[in-house]
């Protein structure tokens, strides 16, 4: 009898919590490219190049959307959230504009099979990524350009970017997001030699 009170009890407070989640609106969000595509014909063997990997501090490793509120506070959003993991995400946008940006280059997400196959790769350190009070996105990261027979990096950089926002809410967060991205992209495809014979 105890038994049968109990689990009914635990059904109820199931269906209720079920309820009281129904009524929050969740919407999940990723990055996208914004670089604008580079008219130069590619000519001769493309070379590879590998961007990742990319390593994100722990308070942006989560699903949702992360926002700083204060020099030592950040809030993560009940109702936005990233349906990709963010630092996945960021590699498949820039290695996405490096693309269109360096057409004679062959650029892929950075995946642990394919490094030695590459012959660029790009590693990145993400310091801050997230929108800021007063309207902005933050993008702080080290990066390091390196060819594979190399031991020393061909660039390696810190990168402090910002974006103003275009609106309010979750979709306006991550298109500015995406638009430091693409700024990262752009510095990052200005320290790629033209000549890569």
């Amino acid at each position: 009898m105890r038994s049968r009170a109990a689990r009914w009890a635990g059904l109820l407070v199931w269906a209720m919590l079920g309820c009281a989640s129904d009524g929050i609106d969740v919407r999940e969000y990723v990055l996208t490219s914004r670089a604008v595509a580079d008219p130069t014909p590619a000519t001769g063997r493309a070379l590879a190049l590998a961007v990742g990997p990319v390593v994100l501090p722990p308070y942006l490793r989560r699903r949702e959307i992360v926002t700083r509120v204060g020099d030592n506070e950040v809030r993560a959003s009940d109702t936005h959230r990233w349906a990709e993991d963010l630092g996945r995400g960021l590699a498949r946008v820039v290695a996405e504009d490096l693309a269109a940006l360096r057409p004679d280059l062959r650029v892929s997400a950075f995946a642990w099979r394919d490094a030695g196959a590459a012959d660029y790769r790009v590693a990145i350190e993400v310091q801050r990524f997230e929108p800021m009070p007063g309207g902005t996105v933050a993008l702080q990261a080290y990066w390091e350009l390196s060819r594979s027979n190399q031991a020393s990096p061909l660039a390696a950089r810190s990168s402090t970017l910002s974006e103003e926002l275009s609106g309010t809410g979750g979709a306006a967060d991550v298109d500015a997001m995406s638009r430091a991205a693409a700024d990262l992209s752009q510095e990052i495809a200005q320290s790629l030699p033209r000549d890569s014979r």
